[in-house]
Formats: C-alpha cells, structure tokens, sequence
C-alpha cells in the first residue's frame, strides 16, 4: 500500500541527507589516539600532540610527521528502515481478511474446496480457515456445523459456568448473557486453542494461515471473543466489520513467520519516526614535529580538514498516529512490546492525525560544517623541584564553510526534490587558539597528567549567506592521563571531557565523552585496545570499542565501533556507531 512506500522512501531519504550533516564534537585527529579510546590529551608518544595538548610538544622532542584519514557514521534507527518487508506489510491485511472469509475453505484430504457465496447467517464454509476451526470446536470436524451446533455449544458454556439460560433464548441472547460473564469466555478461548492444534495437525500444508490464526486467539479478549463469535454467528466477518464488533485485534510474536515480521516492522517503523538520525564526520589530517635535543621545546605545523554533517526528519506532533488505508477503509496501529494492535479509525482520523497525512507537517532538516584548520604550536618543558611542567600553544588559521537545510510538509511534499541549493554557500576566514598544560610529578615521572582547553576564542562559522546565520565554535575542555611501563612500550591512558560539546544533531544535541585504553609498542608493529563512552548521548549508541594497529610505522589502521547492531539487508547486522581511520607515521 502507498502509506507503507512513503514511510520507506522518507527514512531512505533521510540517510542520503545525512550526507549533509555530524556534530563539532571534540574530535579524533590521528590513529594512535582512535585505538585507544579516543585518549590523547596526556599522551607523551603521540605524534598527533598538536591537536591533542600542544603541551605534550614540551615532552616529546622527537621530530617526525604522520598522517590520518578517517570516515566515520552515526545512525538512529534509520538503517533498520532497509530490513523492512514491504510486501509483507502490504498483504497482512488481506491474511488477516482471509483467515475469517474468502472463496475457499480447507477440504480434508484434498487442501481446499470452493465455498458457496457468502450468506448471512452461521456457515463456516464462507469463513476460511476460522470456519474449519469452528467445525472442529462445535464437534464436526468433517462435517458442517450449523447455528443449532453453535446454539447447543454456547449452553454448555454456560452451564460449565454456572449461567441460567432461559428456554427458548436464541443464540444472540445466549451470546448477550455470556458476555455478562466474561469468565466464561475463558473455556472458549482455550476451546478455539485447542481447535486449531487439531486442525493444524490434520492439515499441514495450512500451518502459515493457522498459525497466523493462533497468534491472533492468544490475545482475545472476552469482548473480543464475544464480537468474533457474534460475527461469525451473523455470518458478516467483513475485516472493517469485524473489527468494529471485537473492539479492535492485538496481534503478538507467534509461531507464524509473517505475523512474527508484520510485528517487528511496525515496531521499527513506530521506532523511526518517533527518533532517527543519520550523521557523517571526516577528519583528516597531516603533521610535521621538529624537535630538538636543546632545551628548546617542540615546533609543530599541520594541516587538517574536517567535515561534519547531520540530518533528521522531524514528526509533526499532531499527526504521529500511525493510521493506514487499504481498501478504502482506515485502520490504527498502536504499537505495544512485541505486539500491535489494530482497530478501525474514525471518521476523518487519517486527515487529522496519520504521520501520512497531507495535512502534517513533518520537517527534514540537516546541517553541515567543513573546516580547513591549519595550525602551528609550540611546547616548553620547565623542570621543577615538584616534576615536569610543560605548557603549550597552538594558533590556527581556519577556513570554514557550511550549510543549513530544512523542508516541512509531508511526506508526499519533504521527499519530491530533496537536492539542496548549493548556490550561495558562505565561506568563512578565522582563526582558533588552543592552549594546554602537562605535569610529570617528580616521584613519578612515568605518569603524565594533561589538561587542554581548544578554541579558547570561540570563532564563528557561517552557515546562511542569506540570514547570516553562524555555528560557533564553543570551547572544549578536556583532561586526561596516562601511565608508561618499559620506557613507554606498554602505555595507558584515559581522557574525559570536563564539560559538554554542542554538535550539529537535533537528536544528539550534546556530547561528553569519557576513554582509554592501553597502548603496547612492538619492535615491529604496536598493537591498541580501548573503549570510550558518551555519557551525553540520549540514543541507545552504548559502549564504543576501539581497537588498531601500526605496521612498520608507515601502515596504521584504526576502527572503532559500539555493541548496538541493527538489523539491516539480506540479514546482516551492522553498528549504530563506526568509525575507520589509515594513516601512519614516524619518529626520529
């Protein structure tokens, strides 16, 4: 159905967005620092001290050069829009129609027969699959029950239950009295349970519909049980009427592949809309230390070009339902834990609050910052009676670029030329300073303390030639440290930020990130393991591993990526989080 195509399309538009859009968060520059942890503030070894703490320069007066590409994503719910079975959704409603009505029936021994045309009043032929149940529950399992059958066996119920029932009454009335009892629709529902075990076992081949069907008796209640037996005794079990008189079906996980998929779907689709977002970040990067062997500290120059983009598609608040049409009929899906519930819509309820609605408006907005910063740094290590102190500072040429988009409508409107304009993209000229600080204490000088505060100045970037509008580059603060055995062969080090980041994201406004890891220098290669963590973020991203590793200096990769996988195409399971860097680098 059309409504189900729109959804999909919005959420796969959504992440070709994200090709504007990530946060200006703290930043990973270089590979060392990646695998382990993000930690680099206190890091005497890393190549990379420039961006880092230009402090650790006063510390290290090695010379060398390294270079760093890395891509990396981060993702809500979107990606789990690809696992969505389109056509599964489109045909439940027609399952769910058929398993009460249709022009076949099963036949023992031949599979199916043609049923008469459909009459109002009690005739299992012309309700499928439920009609054969019906046969078996009312003790015909190879012959045709009637409205007498039907009759004689809500009596039984009521006498099992204690309920008078009067001579004479019809089966309405019976029905209408055991709906005044709803105990007593108990030993139906277990009836109609055990009756579709022996109809599945007499016939195999209709294991999909009944099992469909047992789903759907699982979660009957006494009003439901009452309206289905009403309906089917009327013979009217049109999808649309049969809702109305059950007061609406809640379908849960059960032994039924398709219900079990329909289920999930419409959970990640409820998950999408209520939250999703798609954020893309490059940093990239290429350095150059001149040390020194005389008290002169460090000299440091690099050039790094970063990129950071975000984009999310907004509910309106008063069209979040999700109400579909199918067939001329308009019906409400709530979604529960491993269940939905479907009942018929009111009159006008799809204008008025369907998330498909042509009156909604939904907003797709995205946001992006590229950045060209090239700085110069420099740090002084002054020897005291209490350790090592180094300081350092790093000035910084920027050019910046950026840009905002934002479309509201629905979805018929937010998806039809989602190309941006890029006509009249601001540029930006400015510039950053960092400024850092390291203590080495004297009784211990294979432990480094680090703190640095960057852009200290906070510059502006443009992002709207035409409003003038500006992302500031607020200041970030961060500390860490970090312990070296064996003359720093094996190294851990831990880094947190000491106050939040702003980021370009609606859905992850804020970022605080705290990690480490352990760092083991080889002849030959250097391995790294470390975890980080960003207690700001609201989504469910988790616990971020990292891991890397360097071959003969000129070869480094870096990976990082968190324990939350989502579902995506053809069954393979990818991370919400994951970032990949290639560089290298020596020292001399």
């Amino acid at each position: 159905m059309r409504s189900y195509t729109t959804l999909k399309a919005i959420t796969l538009s959504s992440m070709l967005l994200g090709i504007s859009a990530q946060a200006l968060e703290f930043g990973q520059m270089g590979n060392i620092s990646a695998g382990i942890g993000g930690a680099g503030v206190a890091l005497k070894s890393s190549q990379w001290a420039l961006y880092y703490n230009p402090a650790l320069l006063g510390m290290n007066k090695k010379s060398g050069f390294a270079y760093s590409f890395g891509v990396g994503y981060k993702e809500t719910n979107l990606t789990r829009a690809a696992s969505i079975d389109i056509d599964n959704l489109q045909s439940m409603p027609n399952k769910l129609a058929d398993l009460f009505s249709g022009a076949t029936t099963i036949s023992a021994g031949t599979g199916f027969r043609a049923a008469p045309a459909a009459a109002k009043n009690f005739d299992p032929s012309n309700l499928g699959v439920f009609g054969e149940v019906l046969n078996g529950m009312l003790g015909k399992p190879d012959g045709q029950a009637t409205d007498d059958d039907l009759k004689t066996y809500l009596e039984s119920v009521a006498g099992n239950n204690g309920i008078t029932i009067t001579q004479g009454q019809s089966t309405d009335q019976i029905l209408e009295e055991l709906q005044k009892h709803p105990e007593a629709f108990n030993d139906i529902k277990q009836d109609l349970q055990e009756s579709i075990k022996d109809t599945a076992q007499k016939h195999p081949d209709q294991s999909g519909s009944l099992g469909l069907l047992e789903g759907l008796v699982d979660n009957l209640t006494p009003e439901n049980i009452g309206g289905l037996l009403d309906s089917a005794q009327k013979g009217d079990m049109n999808l649309d009427k049969l809702l109305q008189s059950m007061g609406g079906l809640t379908l849960s996980l059960s032994n039924d592949p398709s219900l079990n998929r329909f289920v999930k779907d419409l959970t990640t689709i409820n998950d999408i809309v209520s939250r999703n977002d798609f954020s893309l970040s490059t940093q990239n990067g290429l350095v150059m230390n001149i040390g020194s062997k005389k008290k002169r500290g460090t000299i440091s120059i690099g050039i790094m070009p970063s990129a950071y983009m975000s984009a999310a598609v907004r509910m309106d608040p008063t069209h979040n339902q999700i109400i579909i049409q199918n067939g001329g009929q308009d019906y409400k899906v709530e979604v529960g834990s491993d269940s939905i519930s479907l009942g018929v819509a009111g009159s006008g309820d799809f204008d008025k609050s369907s998330i498909l609605s042509a009156n909604a408006k939904h907003q797709i907005s995205a946001a992006s910052v590229g950045v060209v910063e090239v700085p110069i740094g420099y740090g002084h290590l002054f020897e005291t009676p209490i350790g090592d102190i180094a300081v350092g500072l790093a000035a910084k040429y920027i050019f910046g670029t950026g840009y905002l988009y934002s479309k509201e409508g629905s979805f018929d409107t937010i998806t039809q030329n989602l190309t941006p304009s890029f006509n009249a993209i601001p540029q930006t000229h400015t510039f950053g300073i960092d400024a850092g600080l390291a203590y080495a204490p004297r009784f211990a000088k294979n432990f480094t303390l680090g703190f640095v505060a960057k852009n200290l100045n906070m510059p502006k970037i443009k992002t709207d030639a035409t409003t003038g509008a500006m992302t500031r580059l607020n200041t970030q603060l961060r500390a860490g440290l970090s312990y070296g055995w064996l003359n720093d062969k094996i190294v851990l080090a831990g880094d947190i930020d000491l106050m939040p980041n702003d980021t370009l994201s609606a859905a992850r406004p804020k970022s605080q990130v705290a990690g480490g890891g352990v760092l083991i220098d080889l002849k030959y290669f250097d391995l790294r393991l470390g975890a980080m963590y960003d207690f700001r973020n609201n989504s469910d991203e988790g616990m971020i591993l990292t891991g890397g590793i360097n071959l003969l200096g000129f070869l480094d990769i870096a990976v990082q990526s968190n324990l939350h996988l989502s579902q995506a195409v053809s069954g393979i399971s990818i991370p919400s989080y994951l970032l990949l860097k290639v560089g290298g680098g020596f020292s001399w």
